[in-house]
């Protein structure tokens, strides 16, 4: 089965470059099956959000389905750091 969509649920909001960005998590995945239906796969199950106000609250059982993101590319490695010295002691 392929996964068609993230099952997310809106947790919050918070500010980035000046605009108001809703904060989402991800709680499960909706794949379609060979015959065409859909079935959704639930991770987890929140009991708690926090409203645009910021108080905590039930979670109303509302949960929003959006296509997946691509996946973002692999970070730089770092370099290693420099000879510590610490080498030679026997663990």
């Amino acid at each position: 089965m392929a996964v068609k969509y993230d099952l997310m649920v809106a947790n919050g909001s918070y500010t980035k470059d000046g605009q108001d960005k809703t904060s989402w998590l991800k709680m499960g995945v909706v794949m379609q099956t060979k015959k065409g239906g859909f079935v959704a796969k639930i991770d987890c199950i929140p009991t708690h959000c926090t409203n645009q106000n910021g108080d905590t609250v039930a979670w109303d059982g509302w949960a929003q389905m959006f296509e997946p993101r691509a996946k973002q590319e692999k970070a730089p490695e770092t370099q290693k750091p420099a000879d510590s010295g610490f080498d030679d002691i026997p663990f």
